[in-house]
């Protein structure tokens, strides 16, 4: 049963960033989004713009993908706590600093934005919430670099995983870290998307050593 559901949470780090990437496509339709520094009238005129259907859609997906994310958080949770042994207390730390994140998910105030935009949204409130949600997603790659930096510690020190794992970890929480400090530049999301493809690829990971082992047994 254990196998069964490793897996579950290895198609939860793969379906994740997959919903987000949906999730937040969706948001784009009507134009893209204003720069950080963008005057208070334009901001509004992104949130008259977007399409009402596509946005409900979209927080509602976003919400939707935390249940992916608890379910990476376990496995990454079981594979540190394997790698580490007792009392896997990086473990505790990796598996903490997601369970922040997955905490701020839907905090910001873009969504709350879009859904009082035809009631006579002020700009500058419209300004307030837009950038509130922006340094909200801003601040959680400092728990996901936490989670990251934890989980890159135990797979180097563990000498069984693949050195991407280990050493892509700790390198891109450095990102995840500086990524904050430039969170108004366009340049700082980089580490963000690189951290979908590091959940991807460790889903795969675990997908793939789970059937060899499943066939070990097997034999």
């Amino acid at each position: 049963m254990n196998d069964r559901y490793i897996k579950w949470g290895a198609l939860g780090a793969i379906a994740y960033p997959i919903i987000q990437l949906i999730s937040q496509g969706l948001i784009q339709f009507g134009g893209r989004e204003p720069a950080f520094n963008a005057p208070a009238a334009e901001i509004l005129r992104f949130f008259q713009n977007r399409n009402p259907a596509f946005t409900e859609i979209a927080g509602y997906l976003s919400a939707l993908s935390a249940i992916a994310f608890l379910w990476f958080i376990g496995a990454l949770w079981r594979e540190l706590r394997k790698a580490e042994g007792e009392p896997g207390w990086i473990s505790f730390i990796a598996a903490g600093s997601g369970l922040v994140t997955a905490a701020a998910f839907n905090s910001g105030g873009w969504e709350l934005a879009l859904f009082r935009v035809n009631e006579g949204l002020d700009p500058q409130v419209a300004r307030l919430l837009f950038d509130e949600g922006n340094l909200n997603f801003a601040t959680s790659w400092i728990s996901n670099g936490s989670m990251l930096l934890a989980a890159g510690i135990v797979f180097r020190g563990a000498g069984i995983y693949p050195k991407w794992l280990g050493w892509g970890s700790i390198i891109l929480a450095v990102g995840l870290f500086l990524a904050r400090a430039l969170w108004t530049t366009q340049i700082a999301f980089l580490p963000y998307v690189l951290l979908w493809a590091w959940m991807i690829g460790f889903g795969i990971f675990v997908l793939r050593r789970s059937q060899v082992e499943a066939s070990g047994s097997k034999a």
